[in-house]
């Protein structure tokens, strides 16, 4: 497949990728996770920073290279989370920051199932609600097919 990197120049060439093991970047059926991690502690706390949830995630990733385990890498999105609450005096509607954390299971990295990928996956989203004091952190999962492109 060419792919155009930019208007006016030369066509790079891009294939699945295979790595050194032989793996390919190609799973026909494969599992995504999406975690919504809301980024105010508490429903009356001050609401946290982007930066330190990447900078809790990148640790958790050196402790796990460190001790030979296998990381999820994430895409995060910034976003909102809207809900509404009994209170005292009538219903409660807020909103607040939140991030929204994507992964798919790679093709070509880790060795570990997919109930082991799952069970790393429902780890961080606990360790990610614990840090940030959420009283609840949702996590799905979905079927997807999935392609990693690599400049041949």
């Amino acid at each position: 497949m060419n792919v155009a990197v930019a208007e006016g120049e030369k066509m790079e060439n891009y294939k699945i990728a295979v790595d050194k093991g032989g793996r390919i970047g190609h799973a026909v059926t494969n599992i995504q996770t999406q975690i919504n991690l809301g980024l105010k502690k508490g429903y009356d706390g001050f609401d946290q920073e982007k930066g330190e949830v990447l900078s809790f995630l990148t640790d958790l990733y050196k402790k796990a290279i460190e001790n030979g385990r296998n990381f999820v890498p994430f895409v995060v999105t910034e976003s909102v989370i809207t809900y509404a609450f009994p209170g005292d005096n009538g219903p409660v509607a807020c909103h607040e920051p939140a991030l929204l954390l994507t992964a798919d299971k790679s093709p070509l990295y880790g060795d570990e199932s997919e109930e082991e990928w799952k069970e790393l996956v429902e780890e961080y989203a606990c360790l990610l609600a614990y840090r940030f004091e959420q009283f609840r952190v949702y996590v799905t999962y979905t079927r997807v097919e999935t392609k990693v492109f690599q400049r041949a």
